[in-house]
């Protein structure tokens, strides 16, 4: 099993809650093709996750224009994506063991930032300043999936 960053939407979110999400659904892991791109050697365990969780958010950001993403253990396909992004089968509301998104502080500059890098991929986006400037000073925060009403009402 691997631990995967899946970039959601508030909306997938309470569907997830009710019925599973058909896959495919994209996310984020630890590949060899991430610790590659980022320079990453295999023990460096806390900063190949947390590159792959910001890169989940830039994704959720890109596509939703919010920071949120799941946390599952699971087996995804690995599609051999320099950025580690894997393909969940699907997705039930048990196999989330958390949830990272933003702090309500941070929705000025996420706001912000979300609107500078429309159009862009996620590779183009990452290089930004905008987008730079908020992962250097916003982390997501992390919450249990039973507090998925605090942060849907966010």
């Amino acid at each position: 099993m691997t631990v995967v960053l899946v970039p959601v939407s508030r909306d997938q979110v309470r569907e997830l809650r009710q019925a599973p999400l058909p896959g495919p659904l994209p996310g984020f892991a630890v590949t060899p093709a991430l610790l590659d791109t980022f320079g990453l050697a295999a023990g460096e365990d806390e900063e190949a996750d947390r590159t792959a969780l910001l890169l989940a958010g830039l994704s959720a950001l890109l596509s939703y224009g919010r920071r949120l993403a799941l946390v599952v253990e699971t087996a995804p396909t690995d599609t051999g994506d320099p950025f580690g992004e894997v393909t969940l089968a699907g997705l039930a509301w048990p196999e989330v063991s958390a949830i990272f998104a933003d702090a309500p502080e941070a929705e000025p500059l996420v706001r912000a930032t979300a609107e500078g890098v429309v159009g862009l991929d996620l590779d183009a986006a990452w290089d930004t300043e905008e987008v730079q400037a908020l992962l250097g000073e916003h982390d997501l925060l992390w919450y249990g999936p039973e507090e998925a009403e605090a942060v849907l009402g966010a």
